[in-house]
């Protein structure tokens, strides 16, 4: 007969396994999300940063064209990361910025996980192509 012993789930996030990267988080952006209020959305945002923060995951923050069109990243996720470098970009997909994947090739963790506003353009186009560099992304 087999015996259970405790342990995590290896598929379990630990901060040491994954590379959290944070996509548009800016008034603009959240301008036209009509699927959550606002403030919920933001305290969301903040959440989230914050338990990076906590828990020492390396978090890469990225805005999309900030100073052209769609304004800075939400206060909440600056108060969690007062000292990081944010990622501007000019494309809606943050794979294709050189200075994002060189910040994830840096890190070097495996894994991925994203957070962002518009899932449909920000998340579903950047989430099948981390597994060109052998990563898996969340």
């Amino acid at each position: 007969m087999t015996t259970a012993t405790p342990a995590p789930g290896k598929l379990l996030l630990s901060p040491s396994d994954h590379t959290l990267i944070l996509i548009d988080f800016q008034s603009q952006m959240a301008f036209a999300t009509r699927s959550i209020d606002l403030v919920e959305l933001r305290n969301n945002a903040a959440l989230v940063a914050n338990a990076a923060r906590i828990f020492n995951v390396s978090t890469i923050p990225t805005t999309v064209a900030e100073k052209e069109f769609s304004g800075p990243v939400f206060d909440e996720i600056k108060a969690a990361f007062p000292k990081a470098k944010f990622f501007d970009r000019t494309s809606m997909n943050s794979w294709e910025d050189k200075a994002v994947v060189k910040e994830v090739n840096r890190i070097g963790k495996g894994r991925i996980v994203l957070a962002g506003l518009w899932t449909w353009c920000a998340l579903s186009v950047l989430r099948c192509q981390p597994s060109t560099r052998g990563s898996k992304s969340t």
